[in-house]
């Protein structure tokens, strides 16, 4: 069963909402739902060449827009001059016609009334970052480390990658949100705490949330049919302290989404490698290959260079052996205000997590 959204009305298409925000003259950068637009389109069309075509089906005056730079960049232009000339949902109309089902997916979302985003993510505590001392200022330790994996590696994370689900949540007042969550019992998925209580909302105005399953593409970038399970809001609970959240599912997850279990030990260090699979921006599941070197462990959190996204937030850490190991939930940053700053993503260590559920009856 397939979870797309509702087609845009007639109205919609022709006339458009002055109230939307691909509507509003001038287009509004510092709405999330703009950046999200920009970045899904510059991620999936990053050649000039299509963009360029799909700009002059749209009958956008192609002198106008700066085709130099990063994609990034040209994107934020072009959408900035295609709203300029009233041209950007013909724009954008051109780009829900193309090849990617996934991309034209994700921008229906966008579309919709109240745009669908990413859960925003909690504010961090004074005191977060924690140093991590490197005896080689190179790190060269990351080129010596062996790098060749036995290719049971990539077979176990086939086996694993079903249990993760992108979660699509709708409150009372229409607002959609999006997140990643796992399978941890026969009717529990696991997720964080600022996904199910976006903000500082309360459960109860929590009206829907939905599981995508499968919501992957193939090898050649085509959508893959995914499985919709029905959730059940009133059964949610969560510790916004250690941001850990889990829900009940209405009807069973399919079969071949593996129960993950939660481990009263890990064993983790500096310098591990950890893989997660999640729904970077609300887009089709992935995995984090590279640059994935831990950063720093403590009693509470693992810090990690593994590169995640808004709406992979409750998304599950694994190890080099895909023994679980954290609940990924934030990005973190430092360094002087004047210099360029580190980011780290986080993750709570899962014997926290696993000890909170116990105690609350959850396992």
């Amino acid at each position: 069963m397939t979870g797309r959204p509702q087609d845009r009305s007639t109205d919609e298409r022709t006339t458009g909402d002055r109230t939307h925000f691909v509507d509003r003259l001038p287009f509004d950068w510092s709405l999330p739902e703009s950046q999200e637009l920009r970045d899904l389109l510059a991620q999936s069309y990053f050649q000039p060449g299509p963009v360029i075509a799909m700009a002059g089906q749209a009958g956008i005056h192609l002198a106008a827009v700066n085709w130099q730079g990063p994609m990034t960049l040209v994107w934020h232009d072009l959408i900035t001059t295609a709203r300029r000339q009233d041209k950007l949902r013909d724009l954008l109309d051109q780009v829900e016609a193309g090849p990617d089902q996934a991309v034209a997916l994700r921008l229906r979302e966008l579309l919709l009334p109240r745009p669908v985003l990413g859960a925003s993510e909690p504010l961090s505590d004074q005191g977060d970052w924690a140093d991590f001392t490197d005896p080689d200022a190179q790190e060269r330790q990351i080129l010596d480390a062996p790098s060749l994996l036995d290719i049971s590696f990539l077979r176990r994370g086939v086996e694993l990658a079903p249990t993760v689900a992108r979660l699509l949540v709708r409150l009372t007042d229409g607002r959609q949100y999006y997140g990643t969550a796992f399978r941890i019992g026969d009717d529990i998925l696991l997720t964080n705490h600022h996904v199910l209580f976006y903000g500082s909302t309360a459960a109860a105005q929590v009206a829907a949330v939905e599981a995508w399953f499968g919501y992957e593409t193939d090898f050649g970038g085509r959508y893959l049919a995914h499985r919709t399970i029905v959730c059940a809001p009133e059964s949610i609970a969560g510790n916004r302290s250690t941001d850990w959240a889990v829900i009940r599912t209405r009807s069973p997850m399919p079969s071949e989404a593996p129960r993950i279990e939660l481990p009263r030990h890990t064993s983790i260090a500096t310098g591990d490698r950890v893989y997660i699979i999640q729904h970077p921006s609300g887009g089709p599941k992935k995995v984090g290959l590279h640059s994935n070197v831990v950063r720093h462990v403590d009693g509470r959190v693992v810090q990690y260079w593994s590169h995640t996204e808004q709406g992979s937030s409750g998304a599950p850490v694994f190890d080099q052996q895909w023994n679980l190991v954290a609940l990924h939930h934030r990005w973190i940053r430092t360094g002087p205000l004047s210099g360029p700053p580190e980011y780290r993503n986080q993750g709570i260590r899962i014997e926290r997590v696993r000890e909170e559920l116990a105690n609350a009856g959850w396992l």
